[in-house]
């Protein structure tokens, strides 16, 4: 667990990432928000770009300012594709499972598990193969089959507005306005 050095500004502490050392993958950064037990979220990105036990990233920085205001306590941050990279189209240049990271999806389940709120904010797919994008989307739809999911915002393709996009004006909704292809593996 790691607290940050700072000594104005929110409370942030470092749960776990896994795998704890920087490495090609990143399979959740789990980040406490307050020192009291308040509600817990766990949102779905699209992958993971530079954000680590060690510092945040504009990505993680816009989800905890706004998970924060929500009143969540804990954070827990999890993707479609634990390959590690500020941009999205790289994921297409290696095998699927590669990308997909082969302990994923257990990290997925695992972050589901212990939220009272699972978030979807995967937005477009900005560079990744529509087909390979699509086909991450109904596997993870799958894990969360049965679960509650809300979104903040949805994107003109009717995708989970990304977490970059979540400003202070944006609120929770149902999970309901995402494309048909999302919505049907939910139901």
């Amino acid at each position: 667990m790691r607290e940050s050095g700072r000594t104005k500004g929110p409370f942030r502490r470092v749960l776990r990432c896994a795998p704890e050392e920087y490495g090609r993958h990143r399979y959740l950064l789990e980040i406490a928000l307050a020192p009291a037990s308040r509600p817990r979220l766990a949102v779905v990105l699209k992958n993971p770009s530079t954000a680590s036990a060690e510092r945040s990233d504009p990505t993680a920085g816009k989800v905890e300012a706004w998970a924060r205001r929500a009143g969540f306590g804990a954070l827990a941050i999890v993707n479609l594709f634990a390959l590690r990279s500020p941009r999205p189209g790289r994921l297409n240049e290696v095998p699927y499972g590669e990308a997909v990271g082969k302990e994923n999806d257990r990290w997925i389940l695992r972050a589901a598990r212990g939220a009272d709120r699972i978030i979807l904010a995967w937005g477009d797919p900005n560079g990744v193969e529509r087909e390979r994008y699509e086909r991450r989307i109904r596997e993870v739809m799958r894990l969360l089959k049965g679960k509650e999911t809300g979104v903040v915002g949805v994107t003109k393709k009717g995708y989970p507005r990304h977490g970059l996009g979540w400003n202070r004006g944006v609120t929770l909704s149902e999970a309901k306005g995402l494309c048909a292809e999302n919505r049907d593996a939910l139901e």
